[in-house]
């Protein structure tokens, strides 16, 4: 691949030239892939800010409610889309999602960056394993620039691995597997990103949690699995209009089963699903609508986030 001399967000910085690109075979790859990355000093994706108290609802009933397939409703400042959380620690393994790289409108007065992905950790916790794509726009009349790109939030920053096209079909993984290990440390996160138009932008990438420094330790509780659009506007990004993204899969392993994010019952481990509506961080009115789940490959795993406003 040559040498892409466009800007990722919030660098300048162009990228190395070099290839590393490998047709990524469906959750079973671990492997290394950091050719031709850029690192980006500032997180893309974070955990999740609440916005306001989320509808109150007796446990006795969300319970029953849940087991029938509804979710309970909730918002945020940043996130857009679902999330799972299991009621024990440690039991999401997997997370899984697939979309088309939406293409977006540049805002007018200020840069704008829309990114989409799928991750374990964060709804509940402060650390989250994420990958998946994002579009950019640094300034008026520059751009839309597409990447793709995965983090360990907030131990190591955002790395964008390479540049993909608006309407590119992407599939992501996050796997957790506690009995792998690297020199004797166990619990790894393989993190896979298939351009399915484009194997040459496909990467896969290892972490291990048990490698610590001074900053922490890339690890989190494995406590919840996520689907999401994610704003910027709370540091300064407007949120380009996309339309509508569509997670045309968004799937998740807990206790070993299987299914759709909202397809699995409690009595496999569920706590809660989350249908997440991302409210502007500076307007305080709706910026992301999440529309109910509904049946793609498995039960309650498709959905659609449809943009409302820049901020």
């Amino acid at each position: 691949m040559s040498e892409q001399n466009v800007p990722t967000w919030k660098n300048d910085t162009n990228r190395s030239s070099g290839t590393w690109a490998a047709a990524v075979a469906v959750m079973a790859v671990i492997g290394f892939g950091f050719a031709g990355a850029v690192s980006i000093g500032a997180a893309v994706a974070s955990s999740v800010s609440s916005h306001g108290a989320s509808p109150t609802i007796p446990a006795s009933l969300e319970s029953q409610l849940h087991s029938k397939g509804f979710v309970t409703k909730t918002t945020s400042d940043n996130w857009g889309g679902y999330a799972l959380t299991a009621k024990t620690n440690g039991t999401i393994t997997e997370a899984f999602g697939e979309w088309f790289v939406p293409t977006i409108q540049c805002a007018r007065n200020a840069p704008s960056l829309e990114d989409a992905w799928v991750g374990i950790d964060g709804y509940s916790d402060g650390t989250v394993e994420q990958a998946g794509t994002y579009a950019y726009c640094p300034s008026n009349g520059v751009g839309p620039y597409y990447w793709d790109w995965f983090e360990f939030f907030p131990y190591e920053t955002i790395v964008t691995m390479n540049a993909v096209n608006a309407g590119d079909l992407i599939n992501a993984y996050v796997l957790y597997n506690p009995d792998a290990g690297i020199d004797g440390n166990f619990g790894i996160y393989t993190l896979v990103v298939n351009d399915l138009d484009n194997i040459n932008a496909s990467f896969a990438v290892v972490g291990n949690p048990s490698t610590c420094n001074s900053s922490g330790c890339e690890g989190g509780v494995d406590n919840s699995a996520e689907c999401i659009s994610e704003s910027l506007a709370n540091q300064g990004y407007n949120l380009p209009n996309y339309k509508t993204l569509e997670f045309y899969s968004c799937d998740a392993t807990v206790n070993g089963h299987w299914a759709g994010i909202g397809g699995i019952p409690t009595s496999d481990g569920v706590a809660h699903v989350y249908a997440i509506t991302t409210y502007g961080y500076t307007s305080d009115k709706e910026q992301q609508t999440v529309s109910i789940l509904k049946t793609y490959d498995y039960k309650d795993d498709n959905f659609i986030i449809t943009w409302k406003r820049l901020n």
